[in-house]
C-alpha cells in the first residue's frame, strides 16, 4: 500500500532498469533501514545512478523525466496548468484525505466510549467538511480531464502520476463512486490500472490495498 507504487508504474513506462528494494513496516511505520539512506527515512526513496538519494514524490517523478525521457515522450505543452495539478494533488486533495483516512482510524484504536464518540465527530466532519471537499475536487479534476485520454492530454505525464495515488486512496476507501458520478475519471483510472506497464509494476511491488492501514 505504498505511494512507491507509482513510482514503478513510472519506471516501468520509461522502460530503463533499476534495482528495487522491498521494505516493510514495523507496526505501520518505515522501517530503520530507510534512515541510513536519507535522514527522514521515509518512502519513496529514489537512489540515482551516481549514489544521491532522492525524497518526495514531485521530486523523484520530475528527475525520472528530465533524466530519461530526453525525446519529450511524457512532456507537457502547459507547464503551468501542470503545476498546478501536480500541486493540487498533494496539497489540497492530500490534506482532505488524510483527515478523512485519520477520522476513519481513529475509532478503530480508541475504546468505547471513546470510540463512539470518534464515530460521531467522524461523521460530523463528512457533513460539514470532507463530503463538500471531495465533491469541489471531483469537479474540478473532471473538467480538467475533460475528454481526454490524461490529464496531460493525449500522452500521460507528470500529473497523472501525482494524481494517481489520492484517487486511488478515494476509490479504494470508498469516499467516492467515480464509476457512478464520475465516469470520465473512472475511465482515466481504468486507463491506468489496465495498463501493461502497471500491471508489470504490481508484480513488482509490496501490493496495493490501501485499506490496509
Amino acid at each position: 500500500n505504498s505511494q512507491s507504487q507509482r513510482m514503478i508504474w513510472l519506471l516501468e513506462e520509461l522502460d530503463i532498469e533499476y534495482n528495487l528494494v522491498k521494505y516493510k513496516r514495523i507496526d505501520g511505520r518505515a522501517p530503520p533501514e530507510l534512515a541510513k539512506i536519507h535522514q527522514l527515512g521515509k518512502s519513496p526513496l529514489l537512489v540515482t545512478a551516481d549514489g544521491r538519494p532522492v525524497i518526495e514524490t514531485s521530486a523523484i517523478v520530475s528527475y525520472l523525466l528530465q533524466t530519461y525521457d530526453p525525446a519529450g515522450k511524457f512532456a507537457t505543452d502547459d507547464s503551468l496548468r501542470e503545476e498546478m495539478l501536480n500541486s493540487f494533488a498533494g496539497s489540497s486533495l492530500g490534506p482532505v484525505n488524510g483527515v478523512e483516512m485519520f477520522l476513519e482510524m481513529l475509532p478503530k484504536h480508541s475504546p468505547w466510549p471513546v470510540s463512539s464518540l470518534m464515530r460521531t465527530v467522524h461523521r460530523m466532519v463528512q457533513k460539514n467538511y470532507t463530503t463538500g471537499e471531495f465533491v469541489k475536487a471531483m469537479r474540478f479534476l473532471d473538467s480538467e480531464l475533460g475528454d481526454n485520454a490524461w490529464f496531460n492530454g493525449g500522452n500521460m505525464g507528470k500529473s497523472d502520476v501525482m494524481l494517481s495515488w489520492p484517487l486511488d486512496m478515494i476509490v479504494q476507501r470508498g469516499w467516492v463512486d467515480l464509476e457512478g458520478d464520475w465516469p470520465r475519471l473512472a475511465a482515466w483510472r481504468k486507463r491506468i490500472l489496465q495498463s501493461d506497464t502497471w500491471k508489470r509494476g504490481m508484480e513488482k511491488g509490496n501490493g496495493y490495498d490501501l485499506n490496509a492501514f
